[in-house]
């Protein structure tokens, strides 16, 4: 076999300009691999820095919910104690001044009395005596009452 001659490439482009854009299309390449392994791992670093974050958060809230609960637990105890009626009757005589009644009076009352034309109450405490109370349900309390579960 012939040595091959080396000769110098054409002035055109020729082999020069392709090996030029292999080595650029090969650098894009690469520069493209780093910069998607540098997102990847940016984005795990700020991942894991948020749920540290949120742990963080979890924890004080749990503390919070235990010391509210510690806190609860202590009003409880005060009502409770608070509510024994020796306490009450041992403060209503020395803190407050009260004495037991010396006489004690019944009142009776007749079953007359007629009602009073103006009830003291809001109307929604007082139940209503008009006809349509009376009357009983409606069509659609009929109709709910003929369906299963709903009796």
């Amino acid at each position: 076999a012939a040595p091959r001659s080396r000769s110098l490439p054409p002035a055109g482009g020729g082999l020069g300009v392709r090996r030029t854009v292999g080595r650029a299309s090969r650098l894009l390449v690469i520069s493209i691999a780093l910069l998607a392994v540098g997102s990847l791992g940016t984005l795990q670093v700020l991942q894991s820095s948020r749920v540290a974050g949120v742990g963080y958060e979890i924890r004080a809230l749990e503390s919070e919910r235990s010391n509210l609960s510690a806190a609860v637990a202590q009003l409880e105890a005060q009502v409770a104690t608070r509510s024994n009626l020796e306490r009450v009757h041992t403060e209503a005589v020395a803190r407050l001044g009260m004495v037991r009644p010396a006489e004690i009076v019944s009142v009776s009352v007749s079953v007359e009395v007629a009602v009073p034309p103006v009830v003291p109450l809001p109307r929604r405490y007082v139940a209503p005596t008009d006809a349509a109370a009376v009357a009983g349900p409606g069509w659609l309390e009929r109709f709910m009452g003929t369906l299963p579960g709903f009796n």
